[in-house]
């Protein structure tokens, strides 16, 4: 068994992985599909969207990953079996894979091809490193193009909401407020007419990190949009990390393979952080 400091692109798989009420109103405020709909069945629509495709493969992933100005590319693949499995393969110029990453509801498996070896790690470890809140749920979101809700993973917080309208644009904007502090605000802005969403972008104030994300090249699959590009910025006080995931190729609801298989040459490492 190893002790190993990984600083390579695998580093940004940790940093994906940690991505990431009050009673509505009842004022009427958009019109779709010919009948009105109230401000909780908008906000549905909006944090539901995508929420029943099974499977997602996207090939031909081109990632770029900066942070603190060290710069990271690779090409690669990602597939996703809603509410189960997250599997990132990279490849790089070469042409071979050199890791796969497999990410669970709370565990993270890394396969390094280039040093046969394969470690153990968890979204929560990742998560309290960078001092940021996020769980699964959240990175099938960011990667499907759907919204989701910060949450600061306090029971007795208090989410304070207001959905807008403005020109062609829906607003989703949020408040986790405790003892009269806002620990959190988070801004959701979706297209009118579709209700796509163009950005997610979060202030946590206890954390003292903003976290941006767009997305950009909208496509139709089937009865479903998906994004093929994703942006993702974090701003703190100690890293600044900026990721663009530019997508070639989106399939949906198609078998995927996610079988774990250790090679037996293979040795297991553990990281040292």
């Amino acid at each position: 068994m190893r002790i190993i400091n990984k600083k390579t692109g695998i580093l940004f798989v940790f940093l994906i992985t940690i991505f990431f009420g009050c009673k509505p109103k009842e004022k009427i405020i958009i019109q779709e599909y010919g009948k009105k709909i109230n401000e909780a069945e908008l906000e549905n629509l909006i944090l539901s969207a995508n929420k029943d495709i099974k499977t997602i493969k996207m090939s031909g992933v081109n990632f770029t990953v900066n942070i603190d100005g060290e710069q990271f590319k690779s090409g690669g693949s990602i597939a996703i079996i809603r509410d189960s499995v997250i599997v990132i393969s990279l490849i790089p110029i070469l042409g071979y894979e050199i890791s796969r990453i497999f990410c669970f509801e709370d565990t993270i498996l890394v396969l390094d091809r280039l040093e046969k070896t394969y470690f153990y790690t968890s979204i929560e470890r990742n998560t309290k490193r960078y001092n940021f809140i996020g769980d699964y749920y959240d990175i099938e979101s960011i990667l499907a193009g759907r919204p989701f809700i910060y949450s600061m993973g306090k029971d007795n917080n208090k989410l304070k909401k207001r959905i807008t309208k403005e020109d062609d644009l829906v607003k989703l904007q949020y408040e986790m407020i405790e003892n009269e502090l806002v620990k959190s605000s988070q801004n959701i802005i979706t297209k009118y007419e579709n209700l796509l969403t163009e950005s997610n972008d979060i202030a946590d104030n206890i954390n003292h990190i903003d976290i941006n994300i767009s997305y950009g090249n909208f496509n139709k699959i089937e009865d479903f949009v998906l994004p093929y590009e994703i942006g993702i910025k974090i701003i703190g006080t100690a890293k600044k990390i900026d990721i663009l995931m530019d997508i070639g190729n989106i399939v949906i609801n198609e078998k995927i393979n996610a079988e774990v298989i250790i090679p037996v040459k293979y040795e297991e490492a553990i990281i040292d952080y």
